[in-house]
């Protein structure tokens, strides 16, 4: 009795802990609910996402990307997967995940979306963990402010991240002091 109920708590614990494990538990409903359209291995690549290779997933799990690590709001993925069954948008196309699916990917997602898990069950650094950035004023010429998320700087682009969804401003829309605050935050690297 004893031996059986230590190996239920050594076979249970991760998902008491509410560490969500990509092998284990996402992987699992992408192949089950999302190959049929985004996969390598079946050759569908709709809106070029496939789930199925993992280089490939890596680069969509980034701010202003696909998945937002450590922000299943800010993903458009959790978006998709909770719009009501009848949007054209919600995903997959027919039929839906379960809530205990829901509940796992928006677990998966909050924890950093990691690909894979060292054994101490802390990110391998295959996905980047990414610093949240916090939301200030930018002006632009015009002298209009808004209240949104340094996200990066791509050559003369600013990328800012406002009610979740990234917006690109040209940095000579902006003014002379927001324009310095890009590119010291850029200068600070993630």
């Amino acid at each position: 009795m004893r031996r059986t109920l230590f190996l239920l708590t050594f076979l249970l614990a991760p998902r008491l802990l509410g560490a969500a494990d990509f092998k284990r538990d996402i992987a699992p409903i992408f192949k089950s609910k999302c190959y049929a359209c985004h996969s390598e291995s079946a050759g569908k690549e709709k809106n070029g996402y496939v789930f199925d290779n993992l280089e490939r997933l890596a680069g969509d799990i980034r701010p202003s990307g696909m998945i937002d690590p450590g922000r299943p709001g800010e993903s458009p993925l959790m978006e998709l997967l909770t719009l009501p069954e009848g949007d054209k948008r919600h995903m997959p196309p027919k039929g839906s995940l379960s809530a205990k699916e829901i509940k796992v990917m928006r677990e998966w997602i909050a924890e950093g979306a990691s690909l894979e898990k060292k054994a101490s069950g802390k990110p391998s650094g295959l996905v980047p963990q990414v610093k949240v950035a916090a939301v200030e004023g930018w002006t632009s010429l015009d002298g209009k402010v808004i209240s949104a998320a340094f996200v990066s700087l791509e050559g003369g682009v600013v990328v800012l991240r406002m009610n979740g969804k990234p917006y690109r401003v040209p940095m000579e829309k902006l003014s002379e002091a927001s324009r310095k605050q890009a590119e010291e935050r850029a200068a600070q690297g993630p």
